[in-house]
């Protein structure tokens, strides 16, 4: 059974790992540490759930809030991974839904609420679906030439 959790500091070495499986932006795995490491001890503006089963971590997700801690909040889902053993079995959902609750208590419990999410994504990237399904994200704009191709900007409103 997959469980969902906020990130401990002894998952980083199977982030890591699965960042390395998932993504092509960094290789290096001691700097691929580090910027998990400072993400991680960002909290709460950034914000690492893993999806665990028993002791295995299958995958992660990254919420970070942007302009501050306002009284209308505004994240974006910043980097999800599953490892590819484990994909199209509802993780990557479960990850989203899940964590995305999490986030919504955390704001709620210091009197904010959530305004909108925001997540890009390749645009021939599939996940874009998942996006669209697990968030209900639509479509705002393309970014031209932003990491390794155009990026898809998707917006879910709250308010």
């Amino acid at each position: 059974m997959v469980k969902i959790r906020r990130m401990e500091e002894k998952d980083l070495e199977g982030i890591v790992c699965d960042y390395l499986e998932c993504f092509h932006g960094m290789q290096d795995k001691n700097l691929v540490k580090e910027w998990i490491l400072d993400n991680y001890r960002g909290y709460p503006r950034m914000q690492y759930f893993v999806a665990e089963e028993g002791n295995e971590i299958l995958g992660y997700i990254l919420w970070m809030e942007k302009g501050g801690f306002r009284k209308k909040a505004v994240f974006e889902l910043e980097q999800i991974c599953v490892k590819k053993d484990y994909r199209n079995q509802g993780i990557g959902k479960k990850l989203i839904k899940e964590s995305l609750e999490e986030v919504k208590n955390y704001i709620e419990n210091r009197g904010s609420t959530l305004k909108k999410v925001l997540v890009t994504t390749g645009v021939e990237n599939e996940a874009r679906k998942l996006y669209e399904d697990a968030l209900g994200a639509k479509p705002e704009c393309t970014l031209r030439n932003l990491f390794r191709e155009d990026e898809l900007f998707l917006v879910r409103d709250y308010e």
